[in-house]
């Protein structure tokens, strides 16, 4: 079993709060695409409609969620791997 690096709780939370930033400041998907790529984050599921990305490196997944008739974003969500456990 590979062994788990301790993740520091406050940087964490600290990019939890620069995802969210970045994601209300975008209007576009491709814009919040950018985001995360920029942020260190990897697309397991990269489509407008539905999006999930992760970092490995601050164990955090990131939902988006854009409305397909407008293109606006409907809802996103910033979740520790410790919160999303037991849902994939």
């Amino acid at each position: 079993m590979p062994k788990r690096v301790q993740i520091d709780r406050e940087e964490q939370e600290a990019m939890k709060g620069r995802v969210r930033e970045m994601i209300v400041a975008n209007a576009t998907y491709d814009g919040i695409r950018k985001g995360l790529e920029g942020l260190g984050f990897r697309a397991k599921e990269d489509k407008p409609a539905l999006a999930l990305w992760e970092s490995r490196e601050h164990e955090l997944f990131v939902v988006v969620h854009m409305d397909p008739e407008t293109g606006s974003l409907q809802d996103c969500e910033v979740k520790t791997f410790e919160e999303t456990e037991g849902f994939e």
